[in-house]
């Protein structure tokens, strides 16, 4: 056990120390640095999954290490290696708070200069060696308050620090410079943009300061706020018990703390804290997906050289997102298009939109992987880009009434997946409107079939009355044969003169159909083709807008499957109502109509003409139209 003695020497070989250590520091003061220096800042943990860290690499003169680059740096978030997805050398600045605790002890003089004078020409020498696109600002506290705050042009400071002419003799030191040079750097530090520093003077603190200066300096620490301290007074101050919070203020800040006596020559203002202008920043994705607290540290490996930050603690609250459909419809209808014919009408909707809605009870909102809709457990719609939050249902397919179940998943960028609560959707859907025939069959009820047999068997009868009228009048009809022969009475035909029969009314019933149309407006048929070729559409319906030709099925919607035929051969337009136009589209073998070649500005049609694409030869019908004489020239 020690004894009173034992102690009072071990106290005194401590501060004997320090004593040695204070007059180093006038020549050169020791900031708190150590070789190969790597200080970190805690995780920004607003874009998470994304974390992002500042860290500065400080060689053991106090430089800034500029030359790191994404290979040479890991991070370590709970002993796992990760390699940042992103590293930027930034050049936010640093902001400069120049705080000095006002007293009589700064008004004293050495060489007929008076302490406060040096202390601001050391200032303005680092002032002048700034230009005006420094990234760096300046503030100057007093005792009496904020003298200037956050200016950002070097000038400006240098106007402020000429006109600071204190009365030192009768000033009463006190905390409240380092109180408000505090709360300016706190303020200010929102995001780590800028490195905030305090340069703070000050007498030897006082009995009754000194509860108040160690609150001071932890809230410094804690809002890593950096304070380099000028002690001014004798060199007997260093092993004063009042400065021991000062020395231990700068170390934990990573700082730096010199006595200045007034006979010496300040330091470089500028070794201070120009390397605090630059700063590292990383991105990382983390693979923390629970909440709790973590700490990450940053590892830099040069050549042979692997150096390592301590780890830094943080929190992370996370949880799993809410999903939640937006109006969901409870109940869907599908009706019959009404069309000139019933067996034309279809069925709609086909498409249902649905939507959902996220929330983040975290307040992390965060990216999706995918999002997923399913109906009666069976995935119908999926989405792996933005927008997250839209799908369609296809329910074409659906032609009975039913219920179904509707649900839906995401996964987001942080590996949490959370799924909708199961809806039930009720789907009607509409009986099929009934043909002529659909209904002469459901009032074929056991009366009108009797009725039926009647009218057959009065039918039959009506037809053997005729058949022995025609035996009566056979002679009659002989003669009237025998006119049709007498070549008087016979058609001429007209040499180099075709006429098309008036087909549209002869097929009428066979004319194609367009479901949700009717009718097709017209139509192309078939007339011939290369020898040794077939599977050519017999009969193409013309509808509205383009219909394009071609032996690609994926830029034509009629495909012929032949290599004469160009990928994209020609197009027929419907210009207006019963007028259609053929255009050739660069194709190879050519498009033609009645034996014309068609250029890319295009034909306009006729019913009859007759269309050639390649070998392939067509004839163009327009419902219900009379035909034209197509005349043909002799070659």
């Amino acid at each position: 056990m020690r004894t009173s003695s034992h102690l009072r020497t071990h106290r005194f070989c401590i501060r004997l120390l320090l004593f040695f250590v204070a007059i180093a520091a006038i020549v050169n003061p020791v900031v708190a640095q150590n070789a190969n220096l790597i200080e970190i800042s805690t995780p920004d943990t607003t874009t998470y999954p994304d974390l992002s860290l500042r860290f500065r690499v400080m060689d053991g003169e106090g430089n800034f290490n500029k030359n790191l680059d994404a290979t040479s740096v890991k991070i370590i978030e709970n002993g796992q290696l990760i390699v940042p997805d992103k590293l930027d050398l930034l050049e936010p600045g640093v902001r400069v708070i120049v705080a000095i605790n006002e007293g009589p002890t700064l008004a004293n003089r050495y060489a007929q200069v008076a302490r406060i004078d040096k202390i601001k020409d050391a200032l303005l020498d680092w002032a002048k060696s700034k230009t005006i696109t420094s990234m760096d600002d300046f503030s100057l506290v007093t005792n009496s308050g904020i003298i200037t705050s956050k200016s950002n042009d070097p000038a400006e400071w240098l106007d402020v620090l000429n006109a600071y002419q204190p009365d030192m003799k009768n000033a009463k030191q006190g905390l409240s410079s380092l109180s408000a040079a505090l709360d300016l750097a706190a303020a200010t530090q929102t995001g780590n943009i800028k490195t905030a520093a305090i340069f703070y003077v000050t007498p030897l603190p006082t009995q009754d300061e000194a509860a108040g200066l160690m609150d001071i300096i932890s809230r410094a620490k804690l809002a890593n706020v950096r304070m380099f301290i000028l002690l001014a007074g004798p060199q007997a101050y260093a092993t004063d018990p009042m400065a021991d919070s000062l020395i231990q203020a700068a170390e934990d800040t990573g700082g730096a703390f010199v006595v200045f006596t007034g006979q010496e020559d300040l330091p470089d203002l500028g070794g201070y804290f120009d390397p605090l202008t630059y700063v590292y920043k990383a991105v990382y994705k983390t693979a923390i997906n629970t909440s709790g607290k973590f700490s990450v540290a940053v590892r830099v490996t040069q050549g042979q050289t692997v150096i390592e930050s301590e780890p830094t603690g943080f929190s992370l609250d996370v949880t799993a997102p809410n999903v939640i459909f937006v109006s969901p419809p409870f109940e869907l209808l599908r009706t019959w298009t009404e069309t000139d014919k019933p067996k034309d009408s279809v069925l709609t909707p086909d498409v249902v939109p649905l939507e959902i809605m996220l929330e983040f009870p975290d307040g992390l909102k965060r990216d999706l992987v995918y999002s997923r809709l399913f109906v009666n457990n069976i995935l119908v719609d999926e989405n792996t880009s933005a927008p997250y939050e839209t799908f369609d249902w296809n329910i074409s397919k659906i032609d009975q009434s039913g219920s179904h179940v509707i649900s839906a998943s995401i996964e987001d960028q942080a590996g949490f997946i959370s799924q909708t609560v199961e809806l039930s959707v009720e789907v009607s859907v509409q009986p099929k409107p009934q043909t002529w025939f659909d209904k002469t069959i459901s009032v074929f009820t056991a009366p009108t079939i009797a009725l039926f047999v009647v009218i057959t068997a009065a039918g039959v009868l009506l037809v053997l009355l005729a058949l022995r009228a025609l035996r009566n009048n056979r002679s009659t009809k002989i003669k009237k044969s025998h006119r049709l022969e007498d070549p008087l009475t016979q058609p001429v035909i007209i040499e180099n003169e075709i006429v098309h029969p008036n087909i549209a009314l002869a097929q009428k019933d066979q004319w194609p159909h367009i479901p949700g149309i009717g009718l097709a407006p017209a139509r192309l048929v078939l007339h011939s083709t290369p020898k040794g070729q077939g599977n050519f559409p017999a009969e193409i319906p013309l509808g509205e807008g383009n219909t394009t030709f071609g032996s690609d099925a994926k830029r034509a919607k009629v495909v012929f499957a032949t290599s004469m035929i160009s990928p994209l051969h020609a197009r027929i337009s419907r210009l207006d109502q019963d007028q259609f136009k053929l255009f050739d589209e660069g194709s190879g073998s050519g498009t033609w109509l009645n034996y014309a070649p068609v250029s890319q500005y295009g034909a306009r049609l006729e019913h009859g003409d007759q269309v050639q694409f390649g070998a392939i030869i067509y004839r163009f019908e327009i419902y219900e139209s009379n035909p034209r004489k197509l005349k043909v020239e002799p070659v």
